[in-house]
Parts: C-alpha cells; sequence; structure tokens
C-alpha cells in the first residue's frame, strides 16, 4: 500500500518528507495541497490535519502530521537506518539536530516570510527590527556551521558518513536563504555544504518547484545562488 502525502512543493517540511520517499524508494501517492486557496483550512483536511499544516501523510489507519514525527516513522517503518539509525545512542544524537531546528535552523524560513513573502505576495508591510533580526539569523547559521557542521569537518550534520533525516530536513531550511541573498561568503562551510547536499540528484529534484519560485520572485539573484539551483 502507498504512503499517501498530502504536501506543498514550496513547503520546507513537505520536500523533506517527499525527498525521504524518494531516496527510500518507499511508493507513495502525492496530494497537492494549495495553500493559497487555503485547502489547508478544509473540513477535509483537517480530518487528516487537525492543526491545518502540511506535510501529513496516511498510511493505512495511520494518520500523522509534523514533518520529523513522519520522517522517523518512515525511516522506522521501512528499515531505513542509514537515515535514522535503531541505535537509541545514535537516534539522540541526531534528536539534537532535530530538536533544535525548530528554532534554529526555522529562523532562515520564518526570515524570509516576513521580509519576503509577506510584503510581495500579501502587502503586509516587513517589521522594523531588520537588523536585530538579520543579526539573530546570523547566529544561528554561524551556530549551524559551528555545532553541527564542525567547522568543515563534518560532511554530513554532526558527522553521519551519510545523510539522515536531519540533512533532509536542514536542506530544506538552508536552501530558502537564496530568497533572502544572504552572502555566502560569511558562511564558506555552509556554502560548501549547500554544494554537497544539492549535488545529490534526488535533493536537488524535490527543490525545482521551488528554485522556480525563487528565480521568478527574487530580484538581483547572487550567481552562488544560480550556480546552486542548476
Amino acid at each position: 500500500m502507498s504512503i499517501q502525502l498530502y504536501f506543498n512543493p514550496i513547503s520546507q517540511p513537505s520536500r523533506a518528507v517527499l525527498a525521504l520517499l524518494i531516496l527510500g524508494n518507499i511508493p507513495h501517492d502525492l496530494h497537492n495541497i494549495d495553500l493559497m486557496k487555503q485547502e489547508q483550512n478544509t473540513p477535509e483536511y483537517k480530518k487528516i490535519s487537525p492543526t491545518g499544516n502540511v506535510p501529513s501523510i496516511v498510511d493505512g489507519e495511520i494518520v500523522l502530521f509534523e514533518s520529523h514525527t513522519i520522517l522517523k516513522y518512515l525511516a522506522r517503518k521501512f528499515k531505513l537506518e542509514k537515515f535514522y539509525p535503531s541505535d537509541i545512542v545514535e537516534q539522540a544524537r541526531l534528536d539534537q539536530y532535530l530538536d533544535w531546528h525548530h528554532t534554529g535552523t526555522r529562523q532562515i524560513t520564518l526570515t524570509a516570510r516576513d521580509f519576503v513573502f509577506y510584503p510581495k505576495f500579501f502587502g503586509k508591510a516587513a517589521p522594523e527590527n531588520k537588523d536585530e533580526r538579520f543579526k539573530e539569523l546570523d547566529w544561528y547559521l554561524k551556530a549551524f556551521e559551528e555545532i553541527f557542521l564542525g567547522n568543515g569537518k563534518n560532511k554530513y550534520i554532526l558527522g553521519f558518513p551519510e545523510p539522515t533525516i536531519a540533512d533532509l530536513t536542514a536542506i530544506c531550511e538552508l536552501v530558502t536563504l537564496f530568497m533572502l541573498n544572504v552572502d555566502l561568503a560569511t558562511y564558506p562551510h555552509l556554502h560548501q555544504y549547500l554544494k554537497q547536499m544539492l549535488s545529490i540528484p534526488e535533493i536537488k529534484q524535490v527543490h525545482q518547484h521551488a528554485f522556480g519560485f525563487t528565480q521568478k520572485f527574487t530580484e538581483n539573484l547572487r550567481q552562488e545562488y544560480v550556480d546552486l539551483m542548476q
């Protein structure tokens, strides 16, 4: 039986789950929830995801929302140990990143939402504390480089030999930096990590819609981002 994935290609958590389904060769069917049409708030979808968020999955009688829960469930069910090991210590190590992600790497998307997406698409004024917000974002990006990439020593998050679900969820947030046009010269280890992750064909595949969106709506896009998207 195929996994039924309810997602939106612009949603970062949605892309993380889709990437695991593809990389893990897990049979699945896609159901695109149009966020601009507010389909996430319909009574039908709320039966699947009470919070009205994407992604969510239906696996027979099992219904799940929250991307990290879904990623762990899929890795365990389909025995994808290289993505989420069965060893309790290794799981705990990865869980450190997954827990930090919500208030760490996720800040990239929240910053892009407030300073790019809301003003451009909804005419909402950007917050007045731009300098403060970007200084805070700088701290999170440098923390990502230092703590999780070991300042360039780690090819993947926390030094795992292959990409894990931590990497799948991280890369989907990190590419949102493209919309902010942040200078990657300030973050050389992060730049290298982006190159490494986006060299994986399946990872690049799930980002094609988001890349098209970025190229269409981002002014004066930096060449390093254009290169990464090609």
